[in-house]
């Protein structure tokens, strides 16, 4: 995935501007249904990541593909997977420079294993 990083323009008040861009590494993809279940399934992988099969690169993009998808019916899960999706996107520009994202191995990258946790708690309530 491509993603761009931002600052404020100066010269026109509400206006951003892209300031260089990055390329993800490519990741294989999760191969679960788009469910409650198996985001349950996901966000307990990103909490373990010792027996996790997949990074949290994969997890997040998984996580983007269920938002995107809007299949299913809960608003909790949606609102969750789109979280995880933000969270990872914030956390690369908020931890890394722009230099050190063009050149990043994304799979490397563990966001903090809490956040995992709080997810869950929120799907299982």
């Amino acid at each position: 995935m491509t993603r761009y990083e931002f600052k404020p323009n100066l010269k026109k008040s509400g206006r951003n501007q892209i300031i260089g861009s990055w390329d993800e590494s490519q990741c294989k993809d999760i191969d679960l249904p788009l469910t409650k279940k198996s985001l349950k399934v996901v966000l307990s992988w990103g909490a373990n990541m010792k027996y996790s099969p997949y990074t949290h690169q994969e997890i997040a993009n998984w996580c983007d593909k269920f938002h995107m998808e809007g299949m299913e019916k809960d608003e909790v899960a949606i609102d969750i997977a789109a979280d995880v999706d933000a969270q990872w996107d914030l956390y690369l520009v908020n931890t890394y420079k722009l230099e050190e994202l063009q050149g990043l191995e994304f799979s490397k990258v563990e966001l903090p294993v809490e956040w995992f946790k709080e997810w869950l708690e929120k799907i299982n309530t």
